[in-house]
């Protein structure tokens, strides 16, 4: 486990010790239901190489698995879990990462470029086309700024939506999903598979997590979502089966419901080399 210069400067309060449980699942049941896992699975397979894991919390065994994995985070004890799953892990600005040019052929983050400043955001995007080598690919689930009726609802409190939606997991830089998307392709990415996800509907302990709180006495609607996201996860057999329950809606939703409803978007894009032609682009919808 490494550390560079300025290091200091980086350590949050925020984020150390947080999301530091490694995950030791290699291709599991649940990493085939949760859509997110599905996707990156789905791409990974196969691939070889180095591969870097941006904002790597404990580390994910299945990224370790035939390849060369480094993971980068802020947080000490989640750099101590990753370094045991890993080849290295590094503490480091996301926006000044201590790897030379073309250093890996995937860079790969999930749940992370949502907690990226918008003025930062920028600097953050280059690095990772810099990092990446010509023709390498770049995965990411990025958490948005969405317009489905309960974020709406949830916006009307400005003061709730700060403190409850915005601040547990410190998603201080959402966009849209179009200006998410839009961003990659302006940074210099071509476009492999774009898609926005979870549109509307959210897993039954994120439904807790942002609405089980005052919402609930300023909202009809959410007070009623947050009673049946507790009634189903009183056990865990009826979380799990309110969760795969909603796996498969997500499928529906995702399909028929409009794009800027969506709560993040799953992306797969590659740096260009000096002779690719345009890669084939499958649009969000």
């Amino acid at each position: 486990m490494t550390t560079t210069p300025g290091t200091t400067a980086v350590e949050d309060r925020f984020y150390e010790g947080r999301w530091a449980a490694s995950d030791p699942t290699r291709g599991s049941l649940r990493n085939w239901l949760v859509k997110k896992e599905r996707f990156f699975l789905r791409w990974l397979r196969g691939r070889s190489g180095r591969l870097l894991d941006l904002g790597c919390g404990g580390g994910w065994a299945w990224l370790a698995s035939g390849r060369v994995a480094v993971g980068v985070d802020v947080s000490w004890t989640s750099l101590r879990a990753a370094a045991r799953l890993y080849r290295g892990a590094v503490q480091a600005r996301w926006d000044a990462l201590p790897f030379r040019d073309g250093s890996f052929d995937t860079v790969f983050s999930s749940d992370v470029l949502g907690h990226v400043p918008l003025d930062e955001k920028d600097a953050v995007w280059a690095e990772l086309r810099r990092i990446l080598r010509p023709g390498g690919l770049t995965l990411h689930y990025v958490e948005a700024d969405s317009a489905d009726p309960l974020m709406r609802l949830a916006k009307r409190s400005p003061d709730l939506y700060a403190r409850h939606v915005v601040a547990p997991e410190g998603h201080i830089g959402m966009e849209t999903p179009a200006a998410t998307l839009a961003r990659f392709r302006r940074c210099g990415f071509e476009p492999v598979d774009e898609q926005a996800v979870y549109r509307l509907l959210m897993y039954l302990p994120r439904a807790t997590l942002l609405f089980d709180n005052e919402y609930r006495q300023r909202s009809q609607a959410l007070d009623l979502l947050a009673r049946i996201a507790g009634l189903l996860q009183r056990t865990r057999l009826t979380t799990l089966a309110g969760n795969v329950a909603l796996s498969a809606l997500m499928e529906v939703a995702d399909r028929v419901l409009p794009a800027s409803w969506a709560n993040g978007v799953l992306v797969a894009y590659r740096k260009p080399s000096a002779t690719s032609a345009t890669a084939p682009s499958h649009p969000v919808e």
